[in-house]
């Protein structure tokens, strides 16, 4: 019989993710403005990556609120699937297959957890990389409720 099993961001990735995008824009910046430092305006153009760190800065925040007061992003329950981080609810009989999906386009990498919903063509992509622990550990379990309880 299972127990509710809560999923919490990594604060590791988050962390290393925030470095990542900061330094290597602060980078270029710098190294820019070293070359070329009569040219100082071209080295705005080398902080376009900060302009994703804007576009996903509510997220970002609300990523560390839940690393800060210990929120769990996701929760599998007996009745449903709890995510919290989009305020959604999924009852396990709504859920026609759970599955992994490769990224598409020319020069996609890595894949996605994928939830398909029976009443609809709507495809739920789990933000599974952000979260504690290894991506088929949470497949199986994922898939493991899905079996056990989608018959109520």
């Amino acid at each position: 019989m299972h127990s509710d099993i809560t999923y919490y961001f990594s604060k590791w990735t988050f962390l290393f993710l925030s470095l990542f995008i900061l330094s290597f824009s602060t980078g270029l910046i710098y190294f820019s403005l070293q070359f070329y430092p009569d040219a100082w305006q071209y080295s705005l153009l080398f902080s376009i990556p900060l302009l994703l760190f804007v576009y996903i800065l509510p997220e970002y925040i609300r990523t560390l609120y839940f690393l800060v007061f210990h929120k769990p992003a996701l929760i599998l329950t007996k009745e449903k699937l709890i995510d919290n981080f989009k305020h959604k609810e999924y009852k396990w009989p709504e859920i026609k297959s759970i599955g992994y999906k490769l990224n598409e386009g020319i020069k996609a990498q890595g894949g996605y957890i994928a939830v398909c919903l029976n009443d609809s063509e709507e495809m739920i992509r789990l933000s599974d990389v952000k979260l504690r622990g290894k991506r088929s550990d949470f497949l199986k379990t994922l898939t493991n409720f899905h079996k056990r309880y989608r018959n109520g």
